[in-house]
């Protein structure tokens, strides 16, 4: 009997299977560095500390968190939007609010602090976007809240000075001469040889890339955008600002609003290094770290901490009717 075989399919099944294998690799690699790091601060913290504080939270405060978080991703959704409009890919902004909202719940849900930004991405191309320029936009989004993020960093460094280790204020200041390079290459990348462009399989990357400085230029160098975006991302930052606020102070911490400012989007920034389970592990580690430098102990920081991360999974719950909605 003939065995008859799809063209390309026996060579897509391995490729396939070693895909797969990778990405369970990676899932749990990164659990694993949840686990290591949750039990390391859980070895250095007075724990019971901690449990007494969460006996007495109070649920008010847990509310006004959650609705500041979900404030976060409607700011979001405004920047993606203004985004969106600007690459020349218009989208109605109930149709963004609702796939920020899903973004946002599979942020939590995944391993990977940007699987929401590729089902966001995925969404939008079923809505008639190419993916080339659903990629852009939201990277391009993305770029922009980094932007608003690091400035407050550095302010928050700077007005802490030396209540933070040297190590760490140097790498945290460090974040903006970073972020202000790669946005200079960024908006260079159409600038590559043309010749680079015809090389196989790299071609097609090359010319997203070109694509996109394009469309950095468009976004960073209109003044009247840039501001939009950068008081847009400013607003989400102040949002998890005042998250952080009202979970201390419904643990009953004496932690002021601008303690808070100064720590909080230095605590964000660390947890967007992608080497742990939605951030689990690194927020805690970096809740410790800076809140210290506020006199807060590890136990108290270990809390908001988890709090904070607990808040984050209910503020992207909407998302997940509005993606079984929109994926009946």
């Amino acid at each position: 009997m003939t065995n008859l075989t799809l063209p390309g399919y026996s060579d897509a099944r391995p490729a396939a299977a070693t895909a797969l294998r990778r990405r369970n690799a990676v899932f749990v690699v990164k659990l694993t560095v949840s686990v290591i790091l949750l039990g390391a601060v859980a070895s250095g913290t007075d724990l019971s500390a901690a449990g007494a504080l969460l006996a007495g939270f109070s649920p008010s405060a847990a509310l006004a968190a959650i609705l500041c978080l979900m404030g976060v991703t409607v700011v979001s959704a405004l920047r993606w939007w203004l985004v969106i409009r600007t690459i020349d890919a218009p989208q109605p902004f109930r149709r963004i609010l609702a796939l920020m909202f899903v973004g946002s719940f599979f942020t939590q849900m995944l391993p990977t602090s940007i699987g929401g930004d590729a089902v966001r991405i995925w969404q939008l191309t079923r809505h008639g976007v190419a993916a080339d320029r659903a990629f852009i936009g939201v990277i391009l989004e993305r770029v922009s809240g980094l932007v608003a993020l690091v400035l407050m960093v550095v302010g928050g460094v700077l007005w802490l000075g030396d209540m933070l280790p040297a190590t760490l204020r140097l790498l945290l200041l460090a974040s903006l001469p970073a972020l202000l390079a790669a946005l200079g290459l960024l908006c260079w990348l159409d600038r590559l040889p043309e010749g680079l462009r015809r090389i196989p399989l790299l071609g097609r990357g090359l010319r997203v890339t070109a694509d996109m400085a394009v469309y950095a230029r468009r976004v960073s160098l209109a003044p009247v955008i840039s501001l939009a975006l950068l008081f847009l991302s400013a607003a989400a930052q102040v949002f998890s600002i005042l998250a952080f606020f009202f979970l201390a102070q419904g643990l009953g911490v004496a932690l002021s609003l601008v303690e808070t400012a100064a720590v909080v989007p230095a605590v964000i920034l660390i947890t967007f290094l992608p080497v742990s389970f939605a951030g689990w592990g690194v927020r805690e580690t970096a809740s410790v770290m800076m809140f210290a430098a506020v006199g807060l102990g590890g136990g108290t920081a270990v809390a908001l901490s988890v709090l904070f991360g607990l808040a984050l999974i209910l503020a992207g719950l909407p998302g997940l009717p509005l993606w079984l909605r929109r994926t009946r």
